[in-house]
This record gives structure tokens, C-alpha cells and sequence, in this order.
């Protein structure tokens, strides 16, 4: 029998990209990424409307927990919420650009820190900015454009995309229920969201928070890859677990809010983002079987 080969594009199933141009600067054009629950589990999953997840970094981090959606609904047996996964990020594939551009629209404040390691060409503290796009002009796009539930609203991001949804977290909650945040850069200007007196944390109705960092995190020295030694140096006293440990003692006790914080065992900056999300969307959206919460 004769062996033939042919090759297409392989496309995330249930999945369209928006691009979304808000300005008339190259900066100001954004792809939006949406994927519903695939067409092989809408038995499953249902019509709609779902949950929605707008996730920062989306070149980075969309297509990793979009799958990891699928795949932990595909095995909940009827154990948790389908939802939908919408990625932000700017429209380039240039990782230079990328960087510089995530640098200003990840950050709350206009600061300079030596644990940023990247150009800061467009500047910085484009945050409260970013959350205002994200709740004023794509979110009301795609809920309009798909089925999805603008009363249940979540935000995820991973390193300064982690600062980001902290910084939403304490400051603008408004029109977010759930949020999760994997290894947030809260060393940021100072460590400035673990200072109740700069950064008084926002009153705000009841909400969901995950939050989580790799057990490795805990030091510069213990990352992979490794670290050149000048790095090293510029990166001394960086302790994401520490961090994470006091942000989340801040949030202890605040009405209304079910805060869970965790720290993954064996996992360090380059490598937690999958572990971590699987976990926090378990957590953000299981629905616990009679007599057997979620913990």
C-alpha cells in the first residue's frame, strides 16, 4: 500500500482570533484570542453562557491553559465548570517588542527596578490602562460575539502578568469575580502592593482568588536554566515565596473574598505556569460533588 503525506494548519478546536486595533501607534494593536469549550465537548459542556478567563501573555501562556481546560473538563465527570479562555497580547511576534510592551502594561507604577530585565522603551505602569481595555472594549466585544457570562468574569497572568492581576485584585476589582495569579513579580517599585499605606486594598463585593508560586522560586540561584553570574548578582535577595506568603497574609481575613495560596512543589519561574493553572482552574471552578467540597 502506498504511504502518502500531507500537512495543514493545526488550529486550538473551538478557537478564533480577534485583532483588535485601538490606537493608531503599532502598540495599540492587540490579538484576542477565544476559545470556547471544543466541539467535542459541547455535550458536555453545554450552551453556554460560561465563565470566562481573560488571561495576560497570551502569546505565552494561551494555548497551554485553553488545553488544559479542555482536558481537565474532558475528565471532570460533570465535576467542574466549562470555560472560556480569552488570551491578550500584543499583536507581534517579536519577543523584544513583546517585552518592552508588557513591561509598561503589566506594571501599576512608573518605577525602575534591577530584577526587570528588559528595555523599558515604551516605559512602565500602563496597568490601570490595560484593566480599563480589558473591561471596557474586549470584554464587552467578545461577550457580545460568543456565549459567555459577563457576571462571571475572571483574570489570570503569570509573572508580571501575576502583578497585574494582584494589582486588579487590590485595587481594581470591579466587574472581575474570579482571579488567579502565578508567580506574581510583587517585587515590584518596593514591593509596593505589600504595603497596606501605599496600596490600600479596594473594597469590593465577594470574589475568588488563586494564587501560586514554585517552591523554587525562593532564590535566584535555585533556577533553571542557570542564571549567568552578573544576572545572579542583579537578582540577589529576589524571593517570590516570601513575597507571595505576605501578599497573601494581606489578603487573609478580607470580607468576602475565598483566598487559596499555594506553593508547587519542585516547580521554579520557567516551569510552574502549567502545573499552576491546572491547579487553579480546578480550584476557580470545580463544582464539588454532594458532601465533598473542594478544598
Amino acid at each position: 500500500m502506498a504511504i502518502s503525506w500531507t500537512a495543514g494548519r493545526a488550529e486550538l478546536p473551538g478557537a478564533v482570533q480577534y485583532t483588535l486595533v485601538a490606537g493608531a501607534e503599532p502598540t495599540d494593536r492587540w490579538h484576542v484570542t477565544v476559545a470556547l469549550p471544543p466541539p467535542n465537548l459541547r455535550a458536555v459542556a453545554g450552551p453556554g453562557p460560561y465563565p470566562v478567563l481573560y488571561l495576560l501573555d497570551g502569546l505565552l501562556t494561551f494555548a497551554t491553559a485553553a488545553q488544559i481546560a479542555h482536558t481537565t473538563l474532558a475528565y471532570a465527570a460533570g465535576q467542574l465548570r466549562p470555560v472560556a479562555v480569552v488570551g491578550i497580547s500584543p499583536a507581534t511576534d517579536d519577543l523584544r517588542r513583546l517585552s518592552a510592551q508588557r513591561a509598561r502594561d503589566l506594571t501599576p507604577t512608573s518605577a525602575v527596578s534591577p530584577y526587570l530585565r528588559v528595555k523599558t522603551v515604551y516605559g512602565t505602569g500602563g496597568a490601570d490602562a490595560m484593566i480599563d481595555l480589558i473591561r471596557d472594549v474586549i470584554a464587552p466585544h467578545v461577550e457580545a460575539a460568543h456565549p459567555l457570562d459577563p457576571a462571571d468574569r475572571g483574570l489570570a497572568g503569570f509573572s508580571l502578568g501575576g502583578l497585574f492581576i494582584c494589582w486588579a485584585l487590590a485595587r481594581r476589582p470591579e466587574g472581575f469575580r474570579r482571579f488567579l495569579a502565578v508567580s506574581p513579580s510583587l517585587w515590584w517599585d518596593d514591593h509596593l502592593l505589600l504595603d497596606p499605606r501605599r496600596t490600600p486594598l479596594a473594597a469590593r463585593a465577594a470574589g475568588e482568588v488563586y494564587l501560586a508560586v514554585g517552591e523554587l522560586e525562593d532564590g535566584p540561584h535555585r533556577s533553571w536554566p542557570v542564571i549567568p553570574a552578573e544576572t545572579l548578582r542583579a537578582l540577589s535577595g529576589l524571593d517570590m515565596v516570601a513575597d507571595l506568603a505576605a501578599f497573601t497574609e494581606r489578603l487573609d481575613g478580607r470580607g468576602g473574598l475565598a483566598v487559596r495560596s499555594e506553593v508547587v512543589p519542585g516547580e521554579q519561574h520557567a516551569t510552574v505556569w502549567p502545573a499552576a493553572v491546572t491547579r487553579g482552574l480546578v480550584h476557580l471552578y470545580a463544582i464539588p460533588p454532594e458532601g465533598h467540597p473542594v478544598g
